[in-house]
């Protein structure tokens, strides 16, 4: 018995030694690994401290005393910083790290976007994909790019928030995340035609089963497979990577790459933050291409330019009479021009 107990309580200790350790290397994670001394030299300053005033514990008032007297003649912005840092060794000496380990690895995440659909892949899909086939995938791809539209938005959408106006078709998002009602139009080139006899629901996405529709609606998790599924039609590399919220970040995507600012951006996609709607937008490479052209200087074809002076044949007559020693010029031609002041300085010869 004494053996076995002596064992129990070695393999304990054992076991405590391994913990220790695991936290002692989990603890010193959760500190910037760059400015670690720093966090280390507030805390010893601040337990100096305490040693000197005779303080067995750390509480609110000891903190507080700390600041206004040994740190009384800091700028504000070097007391919050040394505040900060304070904070965080005090949480962690005292093992209230829950907080700081989950904030800590949550920066390590690399989060993944969904991928977007460009406008040659929509086009492709609508013409190419059998409409008997593909039908619901077609109607969903459509709604979900032209209103940037949330899975959710979708289930919801009802046939009474799909208006008819003859020209395009006015639809309204009511039950929107943000509480905040959302319209948007499809035109007549976007539609698909097809014909849904016998509807006995006021959802308007419905399963639709051997040319008939049920009554039973369109789940989430359906409407959010579409772009997954339109991606394996057309062979794009990583298909399962065009989620739910592929319609979101195509549609913004398309909006801002047709020149659209950030204000008609937000009212698009209901963002209410700039830098929300930001990160739905793709870096794609026809924005990098045109980046490009700005920063190299290249310009456009003359006939092309907003920005046009005077015309070829008018720089050529010009050419050939200063050639020939003439003082007068034919016929000027000015074209292309938008909001311009052309200057003319004509002299003469004494």
């Amino acid at each position: 018995m004494e053996l076995s107990s002596f064992s129990e309580e070695e393999s304990r200790e054992k076991t405590t030694d391994e913990i220790r350790s695991v936290a002692a290397a989990a603890k010193d994670s959760l500190l910037p690994s760059k400015s670690k001394h720093l966090y280390e030299e507030t805390y010893n300053a601040y337990r100096k401290w305490c040693c000197n005033k005779k303080i067995k514990s750390t509480c609110e008032d000891s903190i507080l005393a700390y600041f206004n007297s040994d740190l009384s003649r800091y700028k504000s912005s070097s007391l919050w910083s040394k505040y900060s840092m304070l904070r965080s060794t005090i949480n962690l000496l005292n093992f209230q790290v829950s907080f700081l380990f989950s904030k800590g690895k949550v920066k390590d995440i690399n989060r993944k976007k969904s991928l977007i659909l460009t406008r040659e892949h929509i086009d492709e899909f609508l013409i190419k994909a059998d409409t008997k086939e593909h039908l619901f995938n077609k109607v969903i791809l459509i709604f979900g790019v032209a209103g940037a539209c949330r899975r959710q938005e979708l289930v919801t959408l009802s046939t009474t928030c799909v208006q008819d106006c003859e020209t395009h078709f006015l639809v309204k998002l009511e039950d929107t995340k943000t509480k905040a009602e959302r319209s948007f139009i499809i035109t007549p080139e976007d539609t698909v035609p097809f014909d849904l006899p016998g509807l006995r629901t006021i959802d308007f996405f419905v399963n639709y089963i051997k040319e008939k529709c049920t009554v039973q609606p369109v789940g989430i998790h359906k409407i959010g497979s579409v772009p997954s599924l339109v991606a394996k039609f057309l062979h794009l590399e990583n298909f399962s990577s065009y989620t739910g919220h592929c319609f979101r970040r195509s549609s913004a995507t398309l909006l801002a790459n047709a020149g659209a600012n950030m204000e008609v951006i937000k009212r698009h996609g209901g963002w209410r933050s700039s830098t929300v709607a930001e990160g739905y937008i793709e870096d794609c490479e026809n924005t990098k291409i045109n980046i490009a052209q700005k920063i190299l200087g290249e310009t456009a074809p003359a006939e092309l330019s907003p920005c046009s002076s005077i015309s070829t044949e008018y720089l050529e007559k010009s050419n050939s009479n200063v050639l020939k020693g003439n003082n007068e010029v034919g016929g000027m031609n000015i074209c292309g021009n938008s909001n311009c002041v052309i200057n003319i300085n004509h002299y003469y010869n004494n």
